[in-house]
């Protein structure tokens, strides 16, 4: 089981905010620990995922968010 605080270094260094030595700790560490070095594996590609992902919405789907509203709007 991977502690909170390790959770937490990892998710600063896929989105490079940790530290320098920091850093060059939890790389020495990511090389001992395999459990560790998956746990990063796998943040890394959701990190790609994410930032791979759609970031506007369809027009289709602000419209129909848009009118779902007015017909609240005319419920009133």
């Amino acid at each position: 089981m991977i502690k909170t605080s390790t959770q937490n270094e990892l998710i600063q260094y896929v989105y490079n905010e940790l530290a320098d030595d920091a850093c060059e700790q939890l790389e020495l560490a990511l090389m001992q620990d395999s459990e560790l070095a998956e746990s990063c594996s796998d943040l890394l590609m959701v990190h790609h995922l994410l930032t791979g992902s759609i970031k506007i919405p369809p027009d289709r789907a602000v419209n129909n968010i848009l009118n779902y509203s007015k017909s609240l709007s005319l419920q009133s």
